[in-house]
């Protein structure tokens, strides 16, 4: 069976259905997940809206029941329901069908083991086990077990949550697998509701289920305007992103979601942050003057999740809407959580819009998009590091290359979850922006980095 390496990526495993992920080959990364982990027996079981989800999953519980492990079916299920069955029951393992927020023709496999995704060195493992063929073992056959985990985990969540008040309050669930599950938690704490796109459809007919573009937030923005919503939360295909929309029908920067949660946290319990590559300066300058240390990560939850371990975080996230609360949370991003917690920042200001047109400005540019292949996006970022190097051109080293001006910072990294190479520019004002904008452009066109000018 041909298999294309480039599916395995960083942290994940995604892929066009079917001719880079179909049934045999989820069936083979399932025989290889418990070969390369021998000790996870009970293995939690999920799969998105999308309309090969399903299938994919099957073949997954085939191949798991085939090695002898009992294997939990939760059904279609959003990454917070995922998540919450592994951590909250206490399960070895977990293996979630979903491409997050890529388009329909995507799918993928997120592994997790003891509520932690697979090291890269494992997954790497895995990956040669699929691409050698790996043949299932003998052993008795293992069982099924059905968990319906949603009415536990609207009890466990809704108690960690105090508003200052109850909020109006319309969710876009993009008809991903996120489903009407906010509703039923925002309405469990006194919130009047309602959704839009509540109903799973992996054809995802009214929009891409990605709220970190701009277009996709639209029908959200309008109804909060229609019907007066104090807020408005969207939410990706899988549940582990939101964007945040306010009464005026603005979306709020997440940059600035990341300062009011970080700013949340740290009123209650002290401690360090950890933040992805492509944060505001603005967010780094606040932090100093509380004298809160932060930490740089790789942009992946896996890797913030690490490091969050790592330096004992009080807070984590990053600009593509992911947020840790390790002190309040199992330690995972989930959106519904998020969500939660920004409509307890929210809920504490008489007009929250008013209180974030207050708010520092924040000069950037919407992130660029460049379309390259998986083969080579990470050897075009490592060209332009080792350029960067022999001129001497400060940058930081973390996930890509961020090259530091004095009036501000650009931004070029390999995405870890497809095809593409991203580039982010931010300045102290707007015509630094303008300036950093230019001066970047020709250090990347210098270091090998193709850019059409815009």
């Amino acid at each position: 069976m041909k298999v294309n390496p480039f599916i395995f990526r960083t942290y994940d495993i995604r892929g066009i259905y079917p001719q880079q992920l179909n049934e045999k080959i989820a069936f083979q990364i399932a025989l290889s997940f418990v070969k390369v982990y021998p000790q996870v027996k009970k293995i939690v079981v999920a799969y998105d809206a999308r309309l090969h989800s399903l299938p994919l999953a099957k073949a997954v519980i085939e191949a798991l029941i085939n090695q002898g492990r009992e294997v939990i079916d939760i059904g279609l299920a959003p990454d917070p329901l995922f998540s919450f069955t592994l951590f909250h029951y206490k399960f070895d393992g977990g293996i979630m069908v979903t491409a997050s927020h890529l388009p329909p023709e995507y799918n993928g496999l997120i592994l997790n083991v003891k509520g932690k995704g697979v090291t890269k060195e494992n997954l790497e493992k895995i990956k040669q086990e699929v691409m050698k063929g790996v043949s299932p073992e003998k052993t008795k056959k293992g069982k099924l077990v059905s968990l319906n985990p949603e009415k536990d985990y609207i009890l466990y969540v809704s108690k960690k949550i105090r508003l200052k008040k109850p909020l109006k309050i319309i969710f876009d669930s993009g008809n991903g697998a996120m489903n009407y599950l906010p509703e039923k938690v925002f309405k469990k704490i006194g919130c009047k509701v309602k959704t839009i796109f509540g109903e799973p459809d992996g054809n995802f007919p009214n929009h891409l289920p990605d709220p970190y573009l701009e277009e996709n937030l639209k029908d959200l923005k309008e109804q909060v305007l229609k019907e007066g919503f104090d807020v408005g939360f969207a939410f990706d295909g899988d549940g582990d992103r939101v964007a945040l929309v306010d009464r005026k029908g603005r979306r709020v920067l997440e940059d600035y979601c990341l300062l009011l949660l970080a700013k949340h946290v740290l009123k209650q319990k002290r401690g360090p942050v950890v933040h992805g590559v492509r944060v505001s300066e603005i967010f780094l300058k606040e932090m100093k003057k509380m004298g809160v240390k932060t930490y740089f990560s790789v942009c992946h939850h896996n890797a913030i999740i690490e490091k969050i371990e790592k330096v004992r975080a009080v807070f984590g996230g990053e600009i593509t809407s992911h947020y840790f609360f390790p002190r309040d949370y199992y330690l995972t991003d989930d959106a519904l959580f998020s969500s939660l917690k920004l409509a307890e920042v929210v809920s504490q200001f008489e007009d929250f819009a008013d209180y974030v047109d207050t708010l520092p400005k924040i000069f950037i540019l919407p992130e660029i998009f460049i379309k390259t292949s998986d083969e080579e996006k990470f050897l075009i970022i490592e060209k332009l590091k080792n350029y960067l190097r022999k001129e001497k051109i400060d940058f930081i080293d973390v996930d890509g290359a961020r090259i530091q001006f004095k009036n501000g910072w650009a931004l070029a990294r390999a995405s870890n979850t497809s095809p593409y190479i991203k580039i982010r520019f931010e300045g102290k004002t707007k015509k630094d922006l303008i300036e950093i904008k230019k001066k970047a452009l020709k250090i990347f066109q210098k270091g090998g980095l193709r850019i059409l000018p815009t």
